[in-house]
């Protein structure tokens, strides 16, 4: 039987890191909706997903962020090289 969890919860600093997203309200509903939960919607959160395709998961993305990974990880290195 799977956890009523998301398997990063330890890990995500959505979850460990209080003003994460500027908004505690929307951090608590993202919390709520996606990392606790007896119907494991992390499997739609882009938080688990990237870190789950990239190992690792840039503080940007949030768990409705609407970009691709492939999107993600262009943003990430244009933000860690400055080439925006």
């Amino acid at each position: 039987m799977e956890e009523p969890y998301c398997p990063n919860i330890r890990t995500c600093k959505l979850v460990n890191e209080e003003g994460f997203t500027g908004d505690e309200i929307q951090r608590k509903k993202y919390i709520e909706q996606y990392c606790f939960t007896e119907n494991p919607k992390w499997f739609e959160c882009k938080r688990y997903m990237t870190k789950s395709e990239l190992n690792f998961c840039p503080d940007f993305v949030l768990p409705d962020t609407e970009l691709s990974i492939d999107e993600i990880m262009d943003k990430f290195d244009n933000e860690t090289f400055n080439l925006e």
